[in-house]
């Protein structure tokens, strides 16, 4: 039994504490301000006499000081890299510790970019581990497709075991340590034996929402999770976190759900479905 009765419920839990960001230099940084004031916390300026690359954020969450996020980092924050998970692009930008410290606080309208490289984080994050499960729900197949060289690399060159969720309006050719599900065998109760439809999104939840989790293989450090559903226009709202249980339910709703669930596929069928 899984406590994760949906893809829905999983957003729904992902809640971190209240989160305060103050930026501080001699100037409020107007696209990075426009950045965070889409998430759920509350955001000051104190302004200093330093240089502008000499500013810094902090975030506290439930009154704790969390850790804090030097002024270069700024610019991965408004336009972050979206290269291949291992590029050094990717591994050398700090917007993945800024990532870490708004883990929990939810964002009400984030663009693909910004997702992108969040997901590109979670990739490398399994990549680097190298073992254990990824999940990634791309809301239809045909979306997977530009990402398939990305996961082909995944899973030839770790042990890691992938699982590919959307809509089926594209064929993928077949890739060893892959499997895709397309939720067309039905859903017919949630993991407890509710009925599924009772849940929020539960009818077409896999073209609905966004998602990348990593179990963290052996490694609870390394557990996290990006859930996001589409508002319109190319924005989401949604949350990330790093609580290894919630990883964990998150995971074992998608086995129960979807775990039979996989797309028949050839080496060769990469043709668009007619």
């Amino acid at each position: 039994m899984t406590t994760v009765r949906s893809v829905a419920d999983a957003l729904d839990r992902i809640r971190g504490p209240a989160t305060t960001v103050t930026t501080y230099g001699p100037e409020r940084d107007e696209a990075l301000h426009a950045f965070l004031e889409r998430f759920d916390v509350e955001l000051h300026h104190e302004r200093l006499p330093v240089p502008a690359d000499a500013g810094y954020l902090t975030v506290r969450r439930g009154g704790e000081y969390r850790g804090s996020v030097p002024a270069p980092v700024f610019a991965d924050a408004v336009d972050p890299p979206r290269g291949a998970p291992w590029s050094p692009e990717v591994r050398e930008s700090g917007y993945g510790d800024l990532g870490t410290l708004l883990a929990g606080a939810r964002f009400t309208s984030l663009a693909r970019p910004h997702l992108l490289a969040t997901s590109r984080e979670i990739e490398d994050r399994a990549f680097r581990v190298g073992r254990g499960t990824l999940y990634a729900g791309f809301q239809s197949l045909s979306a997977y497709r530009a990402q398939l060289p990305v996961y082909e690399r995944l899973v030839a060159e770790t042990d890691l075991t992938v699982h590919v969720y959307g809509t089926a309006d594209w064929t993928p050719p077949a890739t060893e340590g892959v499997t895709v599900h397309t939720g067309t065998s039905g859903r017919e109760t949630s993991g407890d034996g509710d009925a599924a439809a009772d849940e929020p999104g539960a009818a077409d939840e896999l073209g609905t929402f966004w998602f990348v989790a990593f179990d963290g293989g052996d490694d609870d450090s390394m557990a996290c999770a990006l859930v996001a559903v589409e508002v319109g226009d190319g924005a989401y709202r949604g949350a990330w976190t790093y609580d290894p249980a919630l990883v964990r339910e998150f995971a074992a709703y998608l086995d129960a759900t979807y775990g039979a669930d996989d797309l028949e596929q050839s080496s060769d069928s990469s043709e668009q479905n007619g």
